[in-house]
């Protein structure tokens, strides 16, 4: 008898374990099936998930959630939350889906901006930078003025495609459709713009918008004249270059960022100093070595500092 108790005793355990086991299927039956009283029930049961970071559950009651309700704003903050189940599917369908709703109903720019680059990084991984731009183009040609559509692809073929003159075409029909639509164009729109001039050797064209838009956000005015300078300077005009330059420094020090203070501080030294105003980009290196630890930048910087003191003296 007592050489049969650990045989027992196991089964128990094996017993209990299993018993363990169909407690908590029972628990979860909710979560998969597709029965739910409400879209209120079903998005909760996805968020339990989506906050545990189970995002290929969270799909199904998300979805539940989506058929359940007519509600615009409730969709919205579900097509939010699919988007980080829809990243895990080797398809693209559904991605797309979201991330389309989302950029046509959000009324938050830099919410677009973010669920934009979540997009390209999602299509760029899987190879599906040509699908995706097939897939806007052929949709601007059955509606020329579809905001998502001119919204998304602009940043691919900025981003993805490495070609400013569309990007451009297509950022001008987007502030264009803007103003159709009684918007104003905001800043973000306009530097792209002008970013995707400049990548285009369009330089002027570049300057001249960035010199535009630098007053109309004083935390970025600094910014955007240095980009207006590096333009200018590009385009051979070296005096607009140095007064594009001198109202960058003039204007509230950028502060983003510790890299893009060091940005703005070397890519203004590098105007005044290539422009013929050395003197004026020495303290713009010596700042620019203060910011940054990055060893390459570092040995650059200095390099070009001792170009400017030899210069200026």
């Amino acid at each position: 008898m007592a050489s049969r108790r650990p045989v027992t005793s196991l089964q128990s355990r094996q017993s209990l374990q299993t018993m363990a086991i169909l407690a908590l299927s029972f628990l979860c039956l909710p979560a998969r099936a597709a029965e739910y009283q409400n879209a209120t029930e079903a998005f909760n049961v996805g968020a339990a998930y989506y906050n545990s970071r189970n995002y290929a559950a969270a799909q199904e009651p998300f979805e539940a959630a989506l058929e359940l309700t007519d509600d615009e704003r409730m969709k919205l903050r579900i097509y939010r939350a699919l988007i980080a189940s829809y990243r895990l599917l080797p398809e693209t369908d559904k991605m797309y889906e979201a991330v389309e709703y989302v950029v046509t109903n959000s009324d938050r720019d830099a919410e677009k901006s973010i669920i934009r680059r979540s997009l390209l990084s999602f299509i760029h991984q899987r190879g599906k930078t040509n699908e995706a731009i097939k897939r806007y183009e052929d949709r601007l040609k059955e509606k020329p003025e579809d905001f998502t559509s001119l919204y998304l692809l602009s940043e691919i073929y900025a981003r993805l495609q490495m070609n400013p003159e569309r990007s451009a075409e297509l950022v001008e029909r987007l502030a264009a459709l803007k103003l159709d639509q009684g918007k104003p164009v905001d800043v973000r729109t306009s530097a792209n713009l002008a970013q995707q001039y400049v990548r285009a050797r369009k330089y002027e064209d570049g300057a001249a918008l960035y010199e535009t838009i630098a007053p109309q956000d004083e935390a970025l005015a600094a910014w955007h004249y240095k980009e207006a300078a590096a333009a200018w300077l590009k385009a051979g005009n070296k005096e607009k270059a140095l007064a594009a330059a001198r109202k960058s420094a003039e204007s509230e020090p950028e502060k983003r960022s510790e890299l893009l203070v060091y940005f703005w501080h070397r890519g203004l030294a590098d105007v005044f100093l290539d422009a013929g105003d050395p003197a004026a980009a020495i303290p713009h290196y010596e700042m620019a070595i203060e910011t940054t630890k990055i060893e390459g930048y570092l040995k650059s910087s200095r390099e070009r500092l001792d170009q400017a003191r030899a210069q200026a003296n």
